[in-house]
Order: structure tokens, then sequence, then C-alpha cells
């Protein structure tokens, strides 16, 4: 029996993909992207009626990358507090419980919600994503984080403290849903995929946001038609693909998560090192086959507002050198819409971090897709 380990779906928790694959066959997708190493050009001047035409096919090219989930939403959406509120002190107080909220009739998700003081009826909410750390929702919370890693990991509560309802959850392997924590649904790669043969552990993480969705438009105070997401690393791409997956996120920040396939000196990331895709290992070794990359993903996010941030000397996902110019080669996309103050960005010299330059960056567009009138 394979040991259980939080991060199940990585090598030392028993991940092999050589040995999924035997047992899921499948045939390559491919597209005008596969063939070449250089990103497919989008054109500069690229009309919405293209676009519109084109989107579908790519988004189509990426449910099949990410497969599909046997998951199906409760019957009942369903959260419980957990905890008694306790307060967050500071220039503005913030209240905290802890809350579990079902995923699915079986299986609860579980989080932490996070609520500025103050006497407005509604607000608009974020959803928290955090990094890849044992503890999960407490580090994006701020109660708990990882030692010797660099501050600005508690954007969670950065992101309350700025008027937001937050609701950091646990991503599926981390938290209270670790393999050795009594809540986990899931203990082992092998566990995860015999209820799931053609799902991704991606997909899984863009299902569970959904919910975390249903469970704020459920509540009260929080206005429903105004509801964002942000993540750093692992939070960064469960927030790129949650966006690719739920259009009620209405804007979306994204801080150090990624690094073009083409330009990524180990691509097998998404499928070796860890099962978040291990459809794109059918294109091992030959990483220009692939369909689709990363300016693709990012493009099927427009026009909503989204922040990018990332470091040119991040040692975790490297070559970043290009991302200047994908961020130009994204303009035009956003631009069809009329949107494009809506694409931002701030690509720094410096290392894999969500600096306080960035946070800025981030809580304004947070602001001004969330807060301000449309």
């Amino acid at each position: 029996m394979t040991h259980m380990s939080f991060l199940w779906y990585w090598p030392h928790g028993g991940w092999d993909v050589d040995r999924w694959k035997k047992s899921h066959p499948w045939e390559p997708v491919r597209s005008e992207q596969s063939d070449h190493k250089e990103l497919l050009p989008i054109s500069s001047d690229l009309t919405r009626e293209q676009w519109d035409a084109q989107r579908p096919r790519w988004k189509s090219i990426s449910d099949k990358i990410i497969g599909t989930l046997n998951d199906k939403p409760p019957a009942t959406m369903r959260h419980e507090f957990l905890t008694d509120t306790f307060e967050r002190r500071g220039e503005i107080p913030v209240t905290m419980r802890r809350i579990r909220f079902t995923l699915t009739d079986n299986e609860w998700g579980y989080a932490w919600l996070l609520t500025p003081r103050g006497d407005r009826k509604t607000r608009p909410a974020v959803i928290a994503l955090h990094q890849t750390a044992i503890q999960g929702k407490n580090e994006a919370a701020g109660i708990e984080g990882q030692p010797g890693f660099p501050t600005g990991m508690d954007y969670g509560l950065n992101v309350a403290r700025q008027g937001f309802i937050v609701l950091c959850p646990d991503a599926i392997a981390f938290g209270e849903r670790a393999a050795e924590h009594g809540n986990a649904m899931y203990r082992s790669a092998d566990q995860f995929f015999g209820a799931h043969p053609e799902g991704s552990v991606m997909g899984k993480m863009v299902y569970d946001v959904s919910r975390a969705i249903d469970v704020l438009q459920a509540m009260e105070d929080v206005d429903k038609d105004r509801i964002g997401i942000i993540g750093h690393s692992h939070g960064a791409y469960g927030t790129l693909f949650a966006m690719i997956g739920d259009e009620r996120l209405k804007a979306g920040v994204i801080s150090c998560g990624f690094t073009t396939l083409r330009t990524d000196p180990t691509p097998q990331r998404w499928w070796r090192m860890t099962a978040l895709m291990p459809r794109l290992s059918y294109y091992q070794g030959a990483i220009e086959q692939t369909p689709i990359d990363f300016h693709l993903w990012l493009a099927l996010v427009a026009p909503r507002p989204v922040f990018i941030s990332a470091g040119l000397q991040d040692t975790i996902f490297p070559k970043t050198d290009n991302l200047p110019k994908v961020m130009e080669m994204l303009k035009p996309v956003w631009h069809a819409y009329g949107a494009g103050e809506q694409l931002r960005s701030r690509i720094y010299l410096g290392p894999h971090d969500f600096p306080i330059e960035s946070q800025k960056g981030a809580f304004k567009l947070l602001h001004d897709a969330l807060v301000k009138p449309s």
C-alpha cells in the first residue's frame, strides 16, 4: 500500500504517470499550435467576431486535456460554521469563522470565511487560493505561514482588509483535505483516479472552486454578481483554470503560477511531477506537439479583468523572460472587446514571490472590477 502523503498526486505520494497511462488510452489532440516550437501568434488586428469564433475551439481543446470528473454538485448546497467568530485586529478589523460546505452529496470542502467589519449590507467577495503549503487555507488566511518563505502569502487576509468578503478554501490534498487528515475524501492517487478515471487533479480544483462560488452566492451578505479570485503559485494556476471553467468569476489575480510549456525546462511538472494534467504526458519528449499553451489559456479569460504578476528570476517556474511578450500577444484579445485596460500585469526582476508592489496592483484591479459601479 502506498504511504500517505499530503501531496498524494506527486511521485513521493504515490503518483505514477506511466502506470496511469497503461489504463487511460487517449488520442492526443492537435491544433494549429501543434508542431510549432514558438507560441502561435494572435493577430494584432483581431476582431471580437473572430475571437468569438475561435474561442470555443480552444476551450474544447482545454477541456479535453483537463478531462471530465464524475463529481456532481450536491442536490442541496449546504454550509456549516465549525468555530465561533473571532476577530483579527488591524486598521480594518476582520472577523473569521471556519466553515465547511458541500462539494458533492458525499464530500465536504473546508475554508476560512473572512468578513471585514462595517455596516454594509452586501459586499463583493474574493476566493483566495493558497500556494503549495501543507497548511493550506491557514496560510492564505494569515493564521499559519510557511517558515522561511517570503512574506505576502497571507493575501487572503490582506484582501479582506481591502473591504472584501474572502473565502480561503483548502485545495484537494492540503489542509483538512490532506491524506493524513480525518476529513480527507481521497488518500491516494489510485483512489482519486479510481473515482475519476477520466478526470485530473486540475479538473477537480476547478470543480471545487465552482462549489466555493455556490456557497458564496448562497450568503446574504455577498454581492452574488461580484465574485473574484486570487492565488499565488499553486493558487495562481488554480485561479487561471477556475476562471476558464466558471465565468461567474468576474476578476482574477494570478501570481507566479506558470511559464509557457514551450520554454519550460521541466514541463513534466504538469504530468509526471504531479497529476495536475496527466494527458499532457502524451506529448512527452515533443512538447511542441501540444495543441495549446498558456497564452491561449490566458486568452480564454478575456474580456474579464485579470492582473498577472511574475518574477523574471523565478526558480520554481523558470524561463519567464518571454512573459512581457506574452502580455503583448494577449492585448488584442482584450482590445477586441473594448476592454484593453482590464488586462494588467507586473513582470518584475525578482524571485518566486508576491511582493507588496504586485499586491497593490492586484488590490486595485479587484477594487476596480468588483467595487466600482459598472
